[in-house]
């Protein structure tokens, strides 16, 4: 009895030691980096008598750690580029700052995987403007913005793969009528490479 107990328990442990496969994203808590490089798009306001450029070149970098298949934790950086604007009033508005997001996963099969993901980030906000060659209106602001995002991922192997997502993130900037940046919502479409480890 004794014998049929222990060839019990070592088939199980042996089953539990067996490592999970389940494409790029399996159970092993591994770490991965990434990095991407896009178009930001602000919906900020333009005066009359001035244009607007509100598209810049945007980029992040970031690293995360699984949660399990479906769930990972990432932090990292973003800048969000420069939008100006020119005419009776001069001036260029940035945003930039640190991510920290909840990623979930779903793999159609092991090269293609759609993503969602939402988060609390820590961006910074900058105004820096001149009416009539005079400084005028400068502000910053640091605030709690919030993001979600949709996209899908190509694996060339269980380790790398191609990124393309895009991004909304709410509210950067802190209320024009406080004195504040004014505040405007910022889409980020990118694509990138990810590294699992």
């Amino acid at each position: 009895m004794r014998t049929q107990h222990l060839a019990a328990a070592m088939a199980a442990a042996l089953v539990l030691s067996t490592p999970a496969s389940a494409g790029f994203f399996d159970f092993t808590l591994r770490p991965y980096l990434g990095a991407s490089l896009g178009q930001s798009d602000s919906d900020i306001s333009c005066p009359a008598g001035t244009t607007c450029d509100d598209k810049d070149t945007a980029w992040k970098v970031y690293g995360g750690l699984e949660v399990n298949e479906y769930i990972s934790m990432e932090a990292g950086y973003v800048d969000l580029g420069k939008v100006g604007y020119s005419g009776a009033k001069t001036g260029s508005r940035e945003t930039k700052g640190m991510l920290l997001q909840l990623v979930g996963t779903y793999a159609l099969n092991p090269s293609f995987t759609l993503i969602g993901r939402g988060g609390m980030n820590i961006l910074g906000t900058d105004v820096n403007g001149t009416i009539a060659g005079t400084p005028n209106n400068n502000s910053s602001d640091t605030d709690v913005v919030w993001s979600l995002g949709l996209g899908g991922q190509y694996n060339f192997t269980q380790s790398a793969g191609l990124r393309v997502e895009w991004e909304r993130y709410f509210k950067a900037g802190g209320r024009a009528d406080n004195g504040g940046t004014g505040q405007a919502n910022v889409d980020l479409l990118s694509a990138g490479l990810v590294y699992k480890f």
